[in-house]
């Protein structure tokens, strides 16, 4: 089983990005472990069933960085491979933050979500 943590502002469908939630279904099918690293609200507010998706939401008023969050998955959940996929600046101009370095500082692999969008899994 792989984690997969997705950010959410410009990178799933339902905020602007390429990013299926069909997609992340797939995911789930497959046996691997989803959740969020973004913002929640998005999804639980506009994807009906998202709580049958979804194994866990972002670090909601914790006070954790993203890496910091992302750090404690690692810790708690064991898995073959981490991987976050968010938004990356240096592939593009984005209004929310460079995700590839909170991910990078936690031990996750990285995927654009363009890539992502794309088949890279």
């Amino acid at each position: 089983m792989k984690v997969y943590a997705f950010d959410v502002d410009e990178t799933l469908e339902v905020s602007g990005g390429p990013v299926k939630i069909a997609d992340i279904v797939v995911l789930r099918e497959q046996g691997h472990c989803v959740g969020l690293c973004g913002n929640c609200e998005a999804v639980t507010t506009s994807v009906e069933g998202w709580h049958k998706i979804f194994s866990f939401l972002c670090q909601l008023n914790m006070n954790l960085s993203k890496a910091e969050f992302l750090g404690l998955l690692k810790f708690y959940i064991p898995a073959e491979e981490y991987v976050m996929v968010g938004n990356d600046h240096s592939q593009r101009e984005h209004q929310s933050p460079d995700d590839r370095p909170a991910a990078l500082a936690a031990g996750w692999r990285f995927i654009d979500e363009t890539a992502f969008a794309k088949g890279n899994r």
